[in-house]
């Protein structure tokens, strides 16, 4: 959905296999649209965001995103990245709740990994990076997303900015987000549904 992905014959064929050396993983943030209803979407009303493209597991294959963390994360071998926002949706009861806080909302395990080129309008604009995928991706609702706090109390209960959030994870951190995802229910087909829906 606006976004330029080759079929899924030309993927398989373009993408080289992400080869992990660790379990660690690191944290992306993405903007949420203010039409979100029950799951905090990227902002594609607002801002037109094609990232994270969870519409088919990939992320920077559409345009450049936080290109400097994520090929930290491809050269130190890491296997995932977690994705994570502040809900500014329309239910009133979810921006009470979470609308102060950064939280994980999914995450994607890397499987594979290739160079792109993005269209641009700047002259000045690098063009060209790197984009990752992943064969099964996981998002969930609000109810079931992970306070970054939770990671770190002293670093993200006071978050202003998500750039400011320490981007890489150890093994103990991903797996303890791991184990909060375990057992909740992915929503992924209802986030690509109702992206689907703020596009029309």
């Amino acid at each position: 959905m606006k976004c330029q992905t080759p079929t899924k014959k030309e993927r398989k064929e373009e993408w080289d296999t992400h080869n992990p050396t660790n379990s660690c993983s690191y944290l992306d943030w993405y903007f949420c649209d203010r039409k979100s209803g029950d799951y905090p979407l990227r902002d594609v009303s607002g801002q037109g965001k094609p990232e994270p493209h969870y519409e088919d597991g990939t992320f920077n294959a559409c345009t450049s995103c936080n290109q400097r963390y994520l090929n930290k994360a491809i050269k130190n071998g890491e296997r995932y990245v977690f994705f994570f926002t502040k809900y500014v949706g329309r239910d009133k009861d979810l921006r009470e709740k979470f609308g102060k806080k950064y939280c994980i909302t999914g995450y994607y395990e890397i499987s594979g990994w290739k160079e792109v080129t993005w269209e641009v309008h700047n002259e000045h604009y690098n063009n060209t990076g790197k984009a990752v995928k992943c064969e099964d991706p996981h998002f969930y609702s609000m109810e079931d997303s992970y306070p970054l706090e939770k990671i770190d109390r002293r670093r993200y209960k006071s978050l202003r900015n998500p750039r400011w959030a320490r981007k890489h994870l150890s093994v103990e951190d991903t797996e303890k987000i791991l184990k909060h995802f375990s057992g909740k229910k992915n929503r992924i087909l209802d986030y690509r549904r109702e992206t689907k829906n703020l596009y029309l």
